[in-house]
């Protein structure tokens, strides 16, 4: 059953809240009922339980911080395995990390930054004086105890002495942003990728941030090993040059130029430490001591700043010698040296040099099971360590020592037995440009294949697609391939007049095309709700989604036709003009008074469109017989007799009547 609060842990400890959780174990405020007192329980997530690798990584954690006694490494106090998982019991620290710290209150003082990474420093150098490199130093994993001092934790990716099974060459791990530049690349770890990883979080402690960032980590990894780091001083212009110097020392790129050791580093830092006023009107100082005592740390003077700003930072814990004294050691050493070959050359005089000795046989490219049947066949035995490499898995790539060393019969030959070439995070290039697609690909050491080139929404040259996917895991060298757009593909743009709004719709989206705008206008040709208009024009070729603008005709205002029965022809005329409407007239025989309107269609009183024609007829007198000789014009039918324009009144008829029989309105 998986771990939760409330359950007790063999027995012993009581799990409370969840403290927190990282990427292969969560952590428990604990009691522990034994010693009734507070503790931290660190379980392996359940689904790791079954994994060597991962139980491996877990128990070598427990292994590697327990066997480091010191006040400034978290304590681990027990260790064991239940509910089919694994736990580690440790020291319970209320306090934040360091980079809660850094978050809430940077840059810090540079007396009080320098303190904090001389605490660090001090845990690591008493790692590695234990043969333990822990290879993830970041502030995550350096906890503020109540009383200032700084604790190192999470020892679960550390090396212990020569053990490499867990991480060969060529695989990468830890935090990106504090990986040293050889962590990047695969290559062997040591003392001074710690120091390496402590210049960047005094870095982030002085100006707030670390000195290589980027949206993925292969990015950063890849600035860690090329780029050079800006300079502390000028994010922070007061900052003491002989300090910037020591940061950019200790970010240097290859080990051999920046600080081999933990002591070195702390050596260097105590030396600037001397001149710092860490962040009050007074010099720290550190007296001399006589020869025979430990180096003592002067207390810091109070702080001037507020009192919220204020921190606890804990005196530098006391296991220096003084320098002098370590100029000794390499005499020391070479000294012993010189007694230890001095004694095995008389062992060797001793035993007459009669020792038996044998050829270490080639083997490389042989599987596993021939290379030991080779040792067996001239007296030695191999002891297998598996290495990523690219010949085929399971064969023998190189041996150590190698083919043709002499060694003694029955000594061990390490077989370095190919696990394949191992899988590393394919970058995620997704939405880059193509040709820095590749860049970022190759750069990570796999090839890519042609491009596949498909049409998109996305602008093209923008790769939409890559396989294996991004953040996948996938061999070294591998192949990549990339699928890029080609842009929108084009339509050409339909003819849609005549028809609907609607039926325009479905047309246009069936390409792929878009409505951009609908405008209606009058048009009394078209019917109304009938697209009259299109832009662009029918035949145009467009990308994919682009969008049409329809002009529709909008339905006529109406209104009610005004009755001019009775009404004198130019009253009725400009009655029929004053409400909209276009005006026709004709004449005709009647008893009605002369130019009395006697009929109009539409009927006065029924409801027409604003702009249509109303036709009226009005009276031209009693019918006369027509007389011979008379006129042309003289009809009741002539239009505008005497010269008149029609409609205009001018043209006279019989009797001299306006020539009303062709009366049109002005709107005709």
């Amino acid at each position: 059953m998986p771990f939760e609060p409330g359950m007790t842990v063999d027995g012993r400890y009581e799990l409370g809240r969840q403290l927190g959780s990282g990427g292969m174990a969560r952590v428990f405020l604990a009691h522990d009922r034994l010693l009734d007192r507070q503790v931290a329980v660190k379980v392996l997530f359940e689904r790791y339980a079954a994994d060597p690798s991962f139980v491996e990584r877990f128990r070598r954690e427990a292994s590697a911080a327990a066997s480091l006694n010191h006040p400034n490494i978290v304590a681990v106090y027990d260790r064991g395995e239940a509910d089919d998982s694994y736990y580690i019991v440790m020291e319970y620290l209320a306090g934040p990390d360091l980079k809660e710290v850094i978050r809430r209150r940077s840059p810090l003082p540079p007396g009080e930054a320098v303190d904090y990474a001389l605490q660090i420093l001090s845990a690591l150098g008493a790692a590695h004086r234990r043969d333990v490199v822990h290879r993830d130093v970041k502030p995550q994993n350096v906890m503020v105890a109540e009383d200032g001092h700084l604790k190192v934790t999470d020892f679960g990716i550390a090396r212990a002495g020569t053990q490499t099974e867990m991480t060969e060459v060529g695989s990468v791990i830890g935090t990106a942003q504090y990986l040293s530049p050889e962590q990047a690349r695969g290559d062997e770890v040591t003392a001074a990728s710690d120091c390496y990883a402590v210049g960047i979080v005094l870095y982030e402690m002085l100006t707030g941030r670390v000195p290589f960032d980027g949206e993925r980590p292969m990015v950063v990894a890849m600035k860690q090993v090329n780029e050079p780091p800006i300079p502390p001083h000028v994010y922070e212009p007061d900052m003491p040059m002989e300090l910037d110097a020591v940061v950019l020392k200790a970010l240097a790129k290859r080990p051999a130029d920046r600080y081999r050791t933990a002591e070195e580093f702390r050596a260097a830092l105590l030396d600037v430490r001397v001149g710092l006023d860490g962040g009050t009107a007074e010099t720290r100082a550190f007296a001399a001591q006589p020869a025979s005592e430990a180096t003592r740390v002067m207390p810091t003077a109070p702080p001037r700043e507020p009192t919220a700003r204020r921190s606890r930072v804990a005196p530098i814990p006391p296991e220096e010698a003084p320098r002098r004294r370590r100029r000794a050691l390499p005499v020391v050493l070479v000294m012993l040296g010189l007694l230890v070959l001095a004694g095995v050359a008389a062992a060797y005089i001793l035993s007459d040099g009669l020792g038996n000795t044998v050829r270490v046989p080639p083997v490389e490219g042989l599987t596993l099971s021939e290379a030991q049947d080779e040792l067996e066949g001239v007296g030695l035995s191999g002891d297998p360590r598996g290495v990523q490499a690219e010949a085929e898995e399971g064969t023998v790539v190189s041996t150590d020592p190698p083919a043709g060393s002499e060694v003694d019969e029955g000594g061990t030959v390490i077989l370095h037995v190919s696990s394949g070439p191992g899988t590393v995070p394919v970058p995620d290039v997704v939405g880059d440009r193509v040709e820095a697609a590749i860049r970022t690909l190759e750069d990570a050491g796999f090839s890519v294949a042609e491009p596949v080139e498909e049409a998109s929404e996305r602008e093209k040259g923008i790769v939409t697609a890559q396989d294996p996917a991004g953040n996948a895991q996938a061999e070294a060298e591998s192949t990549v391939v990339l699928t890029v757009s080609t842009g929108p593909e084009k339509v050409r743009v339909p003819s849609v007049t005549g028809q609907t709004e609607e039926e325009a719709r479905d047309e246009l989206e069936a390409l792929k095309l878009t409505v951009r705008d609908v405008v209606s206008e009058d048009n009394p040709r078209v019917p109304a709700g009938q697209v009259f208009r299109q832009t662009p024009a029918p035949g145009t070729e467009v990308e994919e989604g682009s969008g049409v603008t329809l002009t529709v005709a909008r339905a006529p205002a109406v209104a009610e036709v005004p009755s001019v029965i009775g009404l004198s022809g130019a009253d009725a005329q400009a009655t029929l003009e004053a409400a909209g409407f276009v005006v026709i007239s004709q004449g005709a025989a009647s008893d009605e008074p002369v130019d009395t309107v006697i009929d109009q269609f539409p009927a006065g009183g029924t409801s027409q469109a604003i702009g249509s024609t109303v036709r009226f007829t009005f009276s031209v007198g009693p019918d006369v017989p027509e007389e011979e000789g008379s006129a042309p014009g003289d009809d009741e039918t002539a239009v505008g007799e005497g010269g008149g324009e029609p409609g205009s009144g001018n043209g006279r008829g019989r009797d001299g009547a306006p020539g009303q029989a062709g009366r049109v309105g002005s709107g005709a």
